[in-house]
């Protein structure tokens, strides 16, 4: 009975057109009742479906098609992955296979792709411990002072073998998952480079960056449900790119570009991206974000986004705008304490201004206070100038004053206010959370901010020392 249930779904699967997939698996050796069949999205794992055999066969079945990509079969309580490709038009599978030894007992009718990647994995398992054994030979005569030639060419000569494999899958299978993963781990070649030794490193990094998606075809939309895309995106982003946000803007739009034609790829590492440089710490890489917005959901490549959510995005993007170091630092007019007479930020002539906006009812202000006191008394004889803003509004301003009185603090820089926010500094400067510090150079360049008051020397060492050289 078990056979001709077997013999009627595997003609059924060669029948296109039937909606929906029907994947039944008949395991020998099987550890348990039940069966999971998983599929990676990005860097995660999720669960699509759970079958419970029944006569020995576990049937995975749905109305609707399963999104293309890498699958896995997992079975409790030891949950080893057994791989499973699906594509569009093959859905309707039946697999047969031992769980004691997966891939040299793999069958499965309905799916050419599967065929294929079974069939290579068994041929490596073929030439794997060929090629083992004459490493461990070659590695013990060399150890024993003997010629190791002909072993060397019957290592190369199998390793040849198996390219040659890899290259005639990829050659009559492009479009196969198999003849992806394959292509996925070719390492890029990179040419004899010329020059200093200096010269000769940074070519073959420009050139590996340059190639580095040579072998990996971004637009294909089996990907985001594959292992393969997230790891190798975020090694390009973090480690091949530097952590600049210039560089980083550069291999953004790389990256979209590749991935563009697979619609919800790029819906999914754009959504990403953004949140990602949304709530990033790092110093700087809030133009990350004003980036992606202007250039693509402004642009309408975002077209998912409601429109409110839109303006929201839009509205937060233009708050950073103006303040993202390298601008020029907006103008405020503010009143100076305790003499009350009018100042300008950009009124203060020194080589670097320190904005400090602060509130005396704000605990992280008042833990502030004392690394910005030091850091001032540090550097006001390098030329750095503090223009300290009390946050407060109206009748409640001296209480700035009142709070540095008592604590016995003459810092000895600029005291300022706007008690009726005249100036709307705290709009233009995007001032949610107190304290913030802005750097500025001698034209009021955005040098830093958004760093913590005990950062303030290191950062402070850093712009004198790079401006010097």
């Amino acid at each position: 009975m078990i056979g001709l249930q077997f013999l009627y779904w595997s003609l059924l699967a060669l029948f296109p057109g039937v909606k929906g997939y029907d994947i039944r698996v008949q395991i020998k050796n099987a550890a348990s009742d039940t069966l999971l069949l998983a599929y990676y999205y990005a860097e995660k794992q999720f669960v699509k479906d759970t079958a419970i055999a029944s006569n020995g066969i576990f049937q995975f079945k749905g109305d609707s098609t399963l999104e293309a990509g890498v699958y896995i079969l997992v079975m409790p309580p030891k949950y080893e992955p057994i791989q499973l490709f699906i594509n569009e038009e093959e859905q309707h599978l039946t697999i047969d296979l031992d769980a004691k030894q997966i891939a040299k007992s793999f069958q499965v009718k309905g799916s050419r792709d599967n065929e294929l990647f079974y069939d290579y994995l068994r041929y490596l398992e073929e030439k794997r411990p060929q090629a083992q054994a004459i490493s461990d030979k070659i590695k013990t005569e060399k150890e024993a002072g003997r010629d190791v030639a002909v072993l060397q060419e019957n290592l190369e000569k199998i390793n040849g073998e198996v390219k040659n494999k890899q290259s005639e899958i990829i050659k009559n299978f492009p479009a196969s998952m198999t003849a992806i993963l394959i292509n996925a781990s070719i390492e890029v070649t990179i040419p004899e480079m010329k020059g200093t030794q200096e010269q000769i490193e940074m070519n073959r990094y420009l050139y590996y960056k340059a190639h580095y998606f040579d072998h990996l075809t971004l637009e294909d939309p089996r990907l985001l449900r594959s292992p393969l895309i997230h790891e190798r995106i975020n090694y390009y982003l973090e480690k091949l790119t530097l952590q600049h946000p210039d560089s980083i803007k550069h291999s953004l739009d790389d990256i979209l570009r590749r991935i563009q034609p697979a619609e919800e790829t790029f819906r999914y590492y754009l959504v990403q991206f953004l949140n990602n440089y949304a709530n990033s710490k790092i110093v700087g890489f809030d133009a990350l974000y004003v980036h992606l917005v202007d250039e693509y959901y402004s642009k309408g490549f975002a077209p998912w986004v409601a429109a409110e959510q839109l303006e929201k995005i839009q509205k937060n993007a233009s708050a950073l705008r103006p303040i993202l170091i390298g601008k020029t630092a907006p103008e405020i007019r503010l009143t100076r304490y305790p003499e009350q007479t009018p100042i300008t930020l950009h009124g203060i002539r020194s080589p670097y201004t320190v904005l400090f906006i602060w509130d005396p009812e704000c605990s992280h202000c008042k833990s502030s206070l004392p690394h910005v006191i030091d850091f001032y008394n540090k550097y006001k004889a390098k030329g750095v100038e503090v223009l300290a803003v009390c946050s407060q509004f109206s009748d409640k301003v001296p209480a700035c004053w009142k709070y540095l009185e008592e604590h016995n603090i003459k810092p000895g820089w600029i005291n300022a206010a706007d008690p009726f926010h005249a100036s709307k500094y705290k709009v233009l400067y995007d001032v949610r959370t107190t304290p913030q510090l802005f750097i500025m150079d001698a034209k009021k360049t955005i040098l830093s901010k958004n760093i913590g008051a005990e950062q303030l020397s290191e950062v402070m060492d850093n712009i004198i020392l790079r401006n010097k050289s």
